[in-house]
């Protein structure tokens, strides 16, 4: 079995892949339980009790606990990620996030993406070579049709000829002056670092009673009358 991570991703969800105005409709539904929005409320203590007390929520007007956004957004998200994500290489800005519907305990989620721009060359690029950056607009609706998340993400993805550089060529490509300044920095750290945790291991192993003190001061001597 391959272990090249080309061979365990998607061969149609690079950056040549996707154009714009494209509007994917992604496979999978999830059913909200109220263990993943009562937990992640409390983990990240969420003080806002209609996602946890059941007993005020039944005086609210949905008269039930009302899912956390961020448990909605990460689930609609997380539903489009195998078609939009999986040759991404950084994850650059989420924003536009509309929450317009309430997602109670039993909702069945279902996700949609619609391509907005790209660009072939990012002006940041993060350092990444052979990759492009695209706009996606995200959006989820429950079993009833009505949409309760909307929100646009800009990822870095791959290009087809993208190649993960190991770090020996990184480093080969770098100047020879550059190189040779960041090993003399180096080497000169470590001393100072031996050479502090030397003094300080010798300075633990001295008995007390070999260790310098300070002479004891010295009494006024009394003038005799």
């Amino acid at each position: 079995m391959s272990t090249q991570l080309s061979t365990l991703t998607g061969q149609s969800n690079f950056f040549e892949d996707f154009n714009v105005g494209d509007i994917y409709e992604h496979a999978r539904g999830k059913t909200v339980e109220g263990l993943e929005n009562v937990l992640i409320t409390n983990l990240v203590l969420n003080t806002a009790q209609a996602h946890f007390n059941e007993h005020l929520a039944q005086s609210l007007e949905q008269q039930h606990r009302i899912t956390f956004g961020g448990v909605t957004a990460s689930l609609v998200i997380g539903l489009a990620m195998q078609d939009t994500g999986e040759n991404a290489v950084e994850e650059v800005g989420l924003d536009q996030v509309r929450f317009r519907v309430p997602v109670l305990h039993g909702d069945t989620l279902y996700a949609f993406t619609e391509v907005i721009s790209k660009e072939e060359a990012p002006t940041d690029s993060r350092g990444y070579r052979n990759v492009g950056l695209v706009h996606f607009r995200h959006w989820g609706v429950n079993q009833r049709g009505e949409t309760v998340f909307e929100g646009e993400r800009r990822v870095l993805l791959k290009k087809r000829e993208f190649v993960a550089e190991p770090v020996e060529e990184v480093a080969d490509a770098m100047p020879k002056a550059a190189k040779a300044k960041a090993r003399k920095v180096s080497t000169r750290q470590r001393t100072a670092v031996m050479n502090a945790k030397t003094r300080v291991k010798r300075a633990r192993m001295t008995p007390k009673t070999q260790r310098r003190s300070k002479p004891p001061a010295k009494k006024p001597r009394r003038r005799s009358r």
